[in-house]
């Protein structure tokens, strides 16, 4: 009697007891070494978030160690970190230097949608793979998605003036198209799979939603939101409040902008970095209100220890490592994870396109005037010589030779520009091209939609006695089928892996390049 009546607890109540040992030695031993493998992995191969990763893989589908409830549970908080991480690139947004790589970074992110879609068309149909059009499609889209987290994470990792660039800027914009156009792409999906519904309102609904916070939160803050905060009394009482006061206001500001993200159908990654972007624009110039001094103050420590770490490491959890293993995928997938690391280094291309076309920069003026400089005083000091050797002048011959240096100067200055184009161009198109190649959790979460779509689609034909017409018509509905839906994770692993890998190297080899380039590093 005693022994029931213990276990009966109030409605929203657990009952509260001890937990074991063992529960507490894998959540303490989980968390360790989170930070251990971190640290590992960034001293070889400065990627941090691998260890992670490959913590998450062997706590979760390899050992199982951690219980499936556990696992959903830390996927939650890993979700706020990711959060976060998007929320810092919008607060550490200038405006000034964003707008203008704009364009850009459409071109960017159109080019890194693309591509993989047409790789993976035309990979699958070939006979070794012979996956239906319809499944190249769904595995083509998760793979043309961009790992909004691990890019800004790799970005913020290189180093904060790095993500003040030109080019650091249009990373920014391409990562978070190329998010909004998963999203959309992933709505497709889940039409296709339910066999039904308006497509048109399906593929409509997220980008209308996206454009209008994208075009409608900017106006908002500058003509409402500014003027209210600095004209009122808000201001005054912010300040007074101190550093409390602004992570209050910071917490209300980036729920209330997931709420509207979520509920209008558009991705809540979106909603985090206006949210941090708004945050930004709200002080006085020369206020002490500084929203990223209270973030670094307060969250940083939070976020590079817990909610970072077991972000990266809740994708380990979702990849099924143990099925990966047969000879078919193995060779299928690494083929296929070159592609699609091929598809996004190609969309750092029109960084190239303009550089070849367009009309010499900075230095190239530069070094036209100087040229023009040096040839003006040298064919000054020819003339006077020329002018007391033939007192008549000899002005065909200063023409000449005036007609001969400009020659010189234009080869001189056409070397240069091929020097600069090797040298400059290409670290900058790699830099962006690199960093998006990881695809993380918005690939993962495409494709395990679509296959457990597919799985319950039939597994319930199966199960029901149905006619053959109304089983064709139900086989339709298989967007992902086991093989692909494999191979599909071997490219987000192996890119993920290698793509922070690959841009680390680069970092490291060509950062000053980058911050120097006069059109695509730090701007004025």
């Amino acid at each position: 009697m005693s022994s029931s009546s213990s276990s009966i607890a109030a409605p929203g109540t657990i009952p509260y007891h001890e937990p074991g040992f063992v529960d507490l030695a894998i959540v303490v031993s989980f968390l360790y070494f989170v930070q251990v493998a971190r640290a590992i992995a960034n001293r070889l191969l400065h990627a941090g978030l691998l260890g992670e990763i490959a913590v998450g893989v062997v706590y979760g589908p390899v050992a199982r160690i951690l219980h499936t409830d556990w696992q959903q549970t830390f996927l939650v908080v890993g979700y706020i970190g990711l959060v976060l991480i998007v929320f810092e690139g919008g607060l550490t947004l200038q405006p000034k230097s964003f707008l203008p790589q704009l364009p850009m970074a459409i071109i960017v992110a159109l080019c890194g949608i693309l591509l993989p879609l047409a790789f993976t068309f035309a990979l699958f149909s070939a006979p070794t793979f012979g996956y239906p059009p319809l499944q190249a499609f769904t595995t083509g889209s998760a793979l043309a998605s961009t790992s909004l987290g691990t890019t800004f994470f790799v970005l913020r990792s290189a180093g904060p003036e790095l993500g003040t660039t030109a080019v650091g800027e249009i990373l920014k914009g391409a990562a978070l198209i190329d998010d909004v156009i998963a999203l959309v792409l992933l709505s497709v999906i889940q039409s296709v799979a339910s066999g039904g519904g308006n497509l048109g309102w399906t593929i409509g609904r997220p980008v209308v939603a996206s454009v209008g916070m994208a075009v409608v939160t900017p106006l908002v803050t500058t003509w409402l939101f500014q003027p209210l905060f600095r004209v009122g009394k808000v201001e005054r009482l912010v300040q007074r409040g101190g550093r409390a006061v602004e992570l209050f206001l910071g917490v209300a500001v980036l729920c209330a902008f997931l709420g509207i993200a979520y509920f209008t159908g558009t991705t809540m990654l979106l909603g985090a970095f206006l949210a941090g972007a708004f945050l930004s624009a709200l002080p006085s110039p020369g206020s002490s209100i500084s929203f990223v001094e209270c973030w670094e103050k307060w969250l940083v420590p939070l976020q590079e220890h817990i909610f970072v770490p077991i972000f990266f490491a809740s994708i380990g959890f979702s990849i099924p490592f143990l099925d990966l293993w047969t000879g078919a995928r193995i060779w299928r997938g690494i083929a296929y994870s070159l592609l699609m690391a091929l598809g996004k280094v190609l969309a750092g291309g029109p960084i190239l396109v303009l550089d070849l076309f367009a009309r010499p920069g900075p230095d190239a003026t530069a070094s036209l005037e100087l040229n023009e400089e040096q040839r003006g005083e040298e064919s000054g000091r020819s003339s006077a010589q020329e002018t007391a050797i033939d007192p008549s002048g000899c002005t065909d011959a200063e023409k000449g030779r005036a007609s001969r240096l400009r020659s010189a100067t234009r080869v001189q200055i056409g070397r240069g520009g091929r020097s600069s184009f090797v040298r400059e161009s290409l670290p900058c198109a790699a830099f962006v091209g690199l960093a998006l190649v990881a695809r993380g959790e918005i690939g993962i979460l495409i494709l395990q939609v679509a296959y457990t779509a597919s799985t319950e689609s039939s597994s319930s034909s199966s199960s029901s006695s149905s006619s053959s017409s109304s089983a064709g018509s139900s086989g339709s509905t298989l967007v992902l089928t086991e093989e692909p839906y494999l191979v599909g994770i071997w490219a987000v692993a192996l890119c993920t892996i290698a793509g922070p890998v690959a841009f680390g190297a680069l970092v490291r080899r060509c950062e000053d390049i980058v911050k120097g380039s006069a059109r695509w590093g730090l701007q004025a």
